[in-house]
């Protein structure tokens, strides 16, 4: 097979050079090299390629057939020379990502800086947003969402996104603290409705699950509100491990109940298209991600 390959290839530099001599001179070889190989192809395929003549040489019919269709060989081969040899050199080009926001301002970006560190041919473009992007549509390599994908996505569970109640010292200072996960509903409470179906919070402990008719002080849509308002001493605030992790260890923010596990646990997902030829640019971030935040993320670190 390696012997044809090359005798294709002598024999489309021939085509192409209109000439053996010119062609020879191209390819590095001698001019009766050459002809041999041709003349080794036509005798492996029993059937004669081309018209030599000492004025020109022109394609047999059999011969025009062959060579469109080596031509197309030629430069499948080529290609996959150069994707084989790309696999091996180091990534480099730009890698276009999209994450919701709370979670890449805090645990994204500084893994893109650590992950430029070690591979500084590759630029990441980070979108932030809370909308589903479309990531075929909008041309991006990867997304991480805390949705359940679509299935015509491939995903990848980064860590698991789990609940925890909090309240800032100064508002447990004021009310007090909660002792029993009933005390909860006298309290103050900062509401994201997502969170909180039909303004139940549901808790689970030793296979008992506990729902608590949520008394909001306070409402708002975007979760960085809902950490900004229990920051401020608004109330009580349910919120992810993920966005107040840095403020428990800070002493900014009491995590309540701890006994008690909000309902239900959600995860946090990488997710992109299948493509069998992932450019290793994409690859490597994928690998870098998943062992970053993977098995035990930094934010679950001392809970």
């Amino acid at each position: 097979m390696k012997s044809r390959l090359t005798g294709m290839n002598v024999f489309a530099e021939v085509v192409g050079a209109k000439s053996f001599s010119a062609a020879a001179d191209k390819l590095g070889i001698s001019k009766s090299l050459a002809s041999r190989e041709v003349s080794a192809l036509e005798r492996s395929l029993a059937v004669k390629l081309l018209n030599r003549s000492t004025r020109k040489l022109s394609l047999t019919e059999a011969g025009s057939i062959f060579y469109e269709h080596c031509a197309n060989i030629l430069q499948e081969a080529e290609l996959a020379e150069r994707r084989v040899t790309q696999t091996q050199s180091e990534p480099a080009g730009v890698v276009k990502m999209t994450a919701i926001p709370a979670f890449a301002v805090r645990h994204v970006l500084p893994a893109i800086v650590e992950f430029q560190q070690q591979y500084p041919k590759i630029q990441v473009r980070l979108s932030c947003s809370n909308r589903t992007v479309d990531l075929g549509a909008e041309g991006f390599d990867l997304g991480i969402r805390s949705s359940p994908p679509a299935p015509n996505l491939v995903a990848r569970k980064l860590a698991a996104s789990r609940l925890v109640l909090v309240a800032s010292p100064a508002y447990l200072a004021r009310r007090g603290t909660p002792r029993r996960i009933e005390d909860v509903e006298k309290h103050d409470c900062v509401f994201f409705p997502m969170l909180a179906p039909k303004g139940v919070w549901t808790f689970r402990r030793s296979g008992r699950k506990y729902a608590l008719k949520v008394p909001a002080s306070f409402e708002t849509d975007d979760l960085e509100a809902v950490r900004a308002a229990t920051l401020c001493g608004l109330g009580v605030g349910l919120l992810p491990r993920h966005m107040v992790g840095e403020d428990v260890r800070q002493g900014t923010i009491v995590p309540l109940l701890r006994q008690f596990q909000p309902v239900p646990e959600g995860a946090i997902y990488l997710v992109y298209l299948p493509n069998r030829t992932q450019p290793s640019r994409v690859r490597v971030l994928i690998d870098f991600l998943i062992a970053r935040f993977g098995p035990v993320p930094p934010w679950e670190d001392g809970w």
